[in-house]
């Protein structure tokens, strides 16, 4: 009786063992991403994921010998996934006490800039106006309501202006309203506006006078999938990547 409980016993504690090194020998790594977000994440004409972050974050995982897949999810589920661990890592992510709580966060790897788009030859006026000033004239703006901001974004905008921003999934949606004039502007990312502008013909996007946000972004994984002594890892390898001379607040 004692040597077969003991048999039981080491059988048990071989299997927990195998499923422990088999957790920490998984090098796939899954990136929850947006197909629309160039220049920074983006499918390409082969349906295959691309972009300047995107090549960063590849380039990082593949000196730590993991690999990167990607998948493509709309943009209020990428947050969502990352914390229940169905994915394990985005980009471009926005350091907040609430995310921080159920995220780790890289170093800072880009300054990201929030602008509000307009067309020029349809509100020739607005040259000078802020966005608060617009909305003041009853405007539709549209937006991503699952992103950051910035706090006077946030508790203000949003706050005060909540008819008016109108959410649309996904770049390219939210600029094509523009082209069709059913929105009278467009918040997001300054480089990632005139990139879409560029790819549907928008030839007369003008950027708002006042920037809504400017803040470093960083990689943000999930605590269900990965450990600080990876993110110890991660960090050092991202720095030897980073180019030097890019300077972050």
């Amino acid at each position: 009786m004692i040597a077969r409980r003991l048999r039981h016993t080491l059988y048990i504690t071989a299997m927990v063992f195998c499923c422990v090194v088999t957790a920490q020998s998984d090098e796939t790594l899954y990136l929850a991403m947006a197909e629309d977000w160039k220049p920074y994440v983006y499918l390409d004409a082969n349906g295959k994921a691309a972009g300047d972050d995107f090549s960063l974050l590849q380039r990082t995982l593949t000196s730590m010998q993991y690999e990167l897949m990607a998948v493509d999810l709309p943009e209020q589920r990428l947050g969502r996934d990352i914390f229940r661990g169905h994915v394990d890592v985005t980009l471009g992510a926005v350091s907040t006490p609430e995310r921080r709580e159920q995220n780790y966060f890289s170093i800072p790897y880009r300054l990201e800039t929030i602008v509000f788009a307009y067309r020029k030859s349809v509100h020739p006026d607005w040259q000078d106006k802020g966005l608060e000033q617009i909305l003041q004239q009853q405007e539709l703006i549209a937006v991503n309501n699952s992103g950051w901001f910035g706090d006077w974004f946030r508790y203000h905008i949003q706050e005060t202006y909540p008819t008016q921003l109108i959410h649309a999934e996904g770049t390219l949606r939210r600029m094509q309203l523009l082209k069709m004039g059913r929105v009278s502007a467009v918040i997001g990312d300054i480089h990632v506006l005139q990139d879409a502008a560029w790819e549907l013909g928008i030839t007369d996007l003008q950027i708002g006078a006042a920037v809504i946000n400017q803040t470093p972004v960083h990689f943000m994984f999930s605590r269900l999938r990965v450990d600080a002594d990876f993110m110890k890892r991660f960090n050092q390898a991202l720095k030897q990547q980073l180019d030097a001379n890019v300077k972050l607040p």
